[in-house]
């Protein structure tokens, strides 16, 4: 005779085997069956929280591929109540992301609640037993002085490039004054272009050409805000900060060598493609609602632009060069984003989900989609910038993006 407390237990040791089979066959469709669709991983590497898309999305994408998943029988217990369920137990897996190879022995602890007559797996969370190993991976990209001096370079052309498109646009005054390889650039108060940027690899500025800059920032009304480069000529800093300027903040430079062919990852339901002038309302209305919710972890960000000067951005810089990106979901636009290629460089100048559409894999389709035209483009690197310490940092470094250098955000008051 069997007792129904027995029958539970193994409909969820059988559930709980189902969801490792699905895993090493990646089988999207038993792997959708088992999650709740609110369920939650704890990632047994960076211990981050993913969602039932993101995992999915990866699954079925082969971004995230599993090799082997042994478990240990003898080691594993359920704690069943009623119509909820956790199960305890221990494994060894070896799996593949991002180019490398892990092998990570856990403790894993699965929590299950019964729907309609079935289990489903509600959050998953992994601990490590043993440092994970990783082989055959990717090597970090290294920043020397002349891969800085040319991402400066090319940003210093995307200021002025979209500094001009910006005065053009609004027909405003402004200007665009070259500065010792750099550019200081006035496009209009409260703009994005208004700075002085790429600083640091074409000598020290003479004096003289820094009191230009800061009489025509004054006549403007206007603080005079550099970003200097971590790795610029440290002369210039002590003569900023002599001449008055105050750090005010940070950011970071981040890039990914581009070699070989970048996968495109699409996750089922997301397509993205390059965006037309016929959708720009659409798209710009995306991204503005987008970038609406900023990131609140880590560093400060000392750039916050309402929703009209967001707008008023994107079209400048795509006057300047950068090609947008779409990426639909159910027919419609869910995300948006930027791409510069320039000196074989590509910058990511900018992407934004919709809040109703965050955690279904849109922003990595739009950031595989970009790296993928890139390399095809013949750029041998891509960066994007982000704050110290944030979100958009532990992302972009997931997919692949190493932290290059950081710029010194330094001000001077009219």
């Amino acid at each position: 005779m069997e007792f129904a407390h027995d029958t539970g237990t193994g409909e969820v040791i059988a559930c709980d085997e189902s969801f490792f089979t699905a895993l090493l066959a990646a089988d999207h469709e038993l792997l959708g069956a088992i999650l709740a669709d609110d369920f939650l991983i704890i990632d047994v590497l960076s211990g981050q929280v993913g969602h039932r898309e993101e995992l999915l999305g990866a699954i079925s994408s082969g971004q995230l591929r599993f090799t082997e998943v042994t478990r240990h029988p003898e080691e594993r217990w359920v704690r069943l109540r009623d119509s909820a369920a956790v199960v305890a137990g221990r494994t060894r897996m070896v799996m593949c992301y991002q180019g490398d190879e892990v092998a990570v022995q856990s403790r894993y602890t699965h929590a299950y609640a019964r729907e309609s007559g079935r289990w489903r797996l509600m959050s998953a969370q992994g601990t490590p037993t043993s440092a994970p190993r990783i082989s055959g991976g990717r090597v970090p990209l290294f920043c020397d002085t002349a891969l800085a001096g040319r991402i400066e370079r090319v940003e210093a052309q995307l200021i002025a490039q979209s500094s001009e498109a910006a005065r053009r646009r609004a027909g405003t005054a402004g200007f665009v004054i070259p500065v010792a390889g750099g550019v200081a650039s006035f496009a209009g108060e409260g703009s994005p272009f208004s700075k002085v940027a790429g600083l640091g690899f074409g000598g020290v500025p003479d004096p003289a050409a820094l009191d230009e800059i800061e009489k025509a920032f004054t006549a403007c009304g206007s603080p005079v805000q550099v970003e200097l480069a971590q790795l610029a000529d440290p002369a210039i800093g002590g003569l900023l900060t002599g001449r008055g300027y105050r750090l005010e903040s940070f950011e970071n430079v981040l890039g990914r060598a581009l070699t070989g062919e970048p996968e495109r990852v699409m996750p089922p339901g997301v397509d993205v493609r390059p965006s037309g002038e016929e959708e720009s309302e659409a798209w710009l209305d995306v991204v503005a609602e987008g970038s609406a919710h900023p990131d609140t972890q880590g560093v400060p960000w000392h750039e916050e632009f309402p929703r009209e000067a967001i707008i008023g951005a994107e079209a400048d810089m795509a006057a300047a060069g950068a090609v947008r990106y779409a990426a639909f979901r159910g027919g419609i636009i869910a995300g948006g984003a930027t791409m510069r290629i320039a000196e074989g460089v590509a910058q990511l100048t900018g992407a934004a989900t919709a809040p109703a559409h965050r955690r279904r894999g849109v922003h990595t389709a739009l950031l595989s989609a970009r790296l993928a035209d890139a390399a095809a483009a013949g750029c041998d690197v891509a960066v994007i910038i982000t704050q110290p310490g944030s979100k958009s940092q532990q992302n972009a470094q997931r997919q692949g993006f190493d932290l290059l250098y950081t710029r010194a955000v330094l001000v001077r008051q009219p």
